[in-house]
């Protein structure tokens, strides 16, 4: 009986194509263009080379009233105005672990609530609510997922055991299961999951000041990108810096730092937005910001000009102080002007 004749690579290759239904061998390496969902802000767009990547896991850490959640919210109104125009639009799941979401701010930052799959969880378990994620992200139909907050939500073996019980290990084991299975989702689906955590002291640290974040090593290595915020300096109503101790802030300023990001290059570290409590965020502080950095707005002194970085075409010369320079765009009869500085800055920040 003659031997089973040996298959040459080629034929590996596609075998195991074929086996698996999807072309997952393949000779070189393919480009990866990564769908974005954007950032109101400018300058968010900026420092992460046009948003947020899709088909991702992706952490937002930091301080309490840091503006993770504002700025997971931000995120998800934009992928809702993105859906509007697919021919079949995929949902957002918003767990809302701590069970404080601000529907009128939500809101304001554009979110569409009434579209919104909601849950606050009563008595279930962090097994249950990522069991309950990953079900959902299985259909194909939910493109963003945000579970807030990573630190909030109580294992089993939490909820089975008294207060002065220890446990081990917490929600990092099932936190590291869910996020092997949901990247294979995310990578299936062209999902996006972006786990809001928060920060603690780092006890066992040789120098004090040291942070962690809870859920263990493997999330961590999971998540394409994580990114910490901070909150910062207040500001009145005109945009002007005060003092921390003010009674009536008009808004503040959220930092933002680039711990790691797989996506797009490493050059832009770090960067904020702006956020005014009235209106949400302060989307033309932000660009008038970035359009200094690209040489649209040129300044000599106190005066302004608005210009063609190409040309040299002086779109409006001779404006004085960066407020009249706002009156300038926020001016109906100017928004010509308006619309060249934002597909100016959308052409160059991919």
């Amino acid at each position: 009986m003659a031997k089973d004749r040996q298959l040459s690579l080629d034929e590996i290759i596609k075998k195991v194509n074929k086996d698996a239904g999807a072309n997952i061998v393949g000779y070189g390496i393919p480009k990866r263009e990564y769908t974005r969902i954007p950032f109101t802000s400018p300058r968010m767009n900026y420092c992460t080379y046009g948003g947020i990547p899709t088909g991702r896991l992706i952490e937002f850490y930091g301080e309490e009233h840091g503006g993770k959640t504002t700025t997971a919210l931000d995120i998800v109104g934009n992928y809702q105005r993105m859906q509007a125009d697919e021919e079949h639009p995929k949902r957002v799941a918003y767990f809302d672990s701590e069970n404080t979401l601000d529907v009128e701010w939500a809101a304001k930052l554009g979110v569409d609530v009434d579209d919104l799959i909601l849950l606050q969880p009563e008595s279930q378990s962090a097994e249950d609510i990522l069991q309950i994620i990953l079900e959902m992200m299985g259909t194909g139909e939910v493109g963003l997922v945000i579970l807030d907050s990573i630190a909030a939500m109580v294992s089993a073996q939490e909820m089975d055991k008294t207060v002065a019980d220890k446990t081990y290990a917490g929600i990092s084991m099932p936190l590291t299961v869910f996020g092997r299975k949901a990247e294979m989702l995310c990578h299936k689906f062209n999902s996006t999951v972006i786990g809001i955590n928060q920060i603690r002291d780092d006890l066992g640290a040789m120098y004090s000041g040291a942070i962690k974040t809870p859920g263990g090593r493997a999330w961590k290595h999971l998540c394409s990108v994580r990114m910490q915020f901070t909150r910062g300096s207040f500001i009145d109503e005109k945009g002007n810096e005060i003092k921390r101790s003010s009674e009536s802030p008009a808004g503040n300023k959220v930092l933002m730092s680039m711990v790691k990001n797989k996506t797009c290059p490493g050059n832009r570290r770090g960067g904020y937005y702006t956020i005014d409590y009235a209106n949400g965020i302060d989307y033309l502080t932000d660009l008038l910001e970035v359009a200094l950095k690209y040489n649209l707005i040129l300044q000599s002194g106190a005066w302004f000009s608005i210009v063609d970085p190409d040309t040299g075409e002086i779109k409006a010369d001779k404006i004085q102080g960066m407020a009249n320079v706002r009156e300038f765009f926020m001016d109906e009869s100017h928004e010509d002007v308006l619309s060249f500085v934002e597909n100016y800055i959308d052409s160059k920040i991919g």
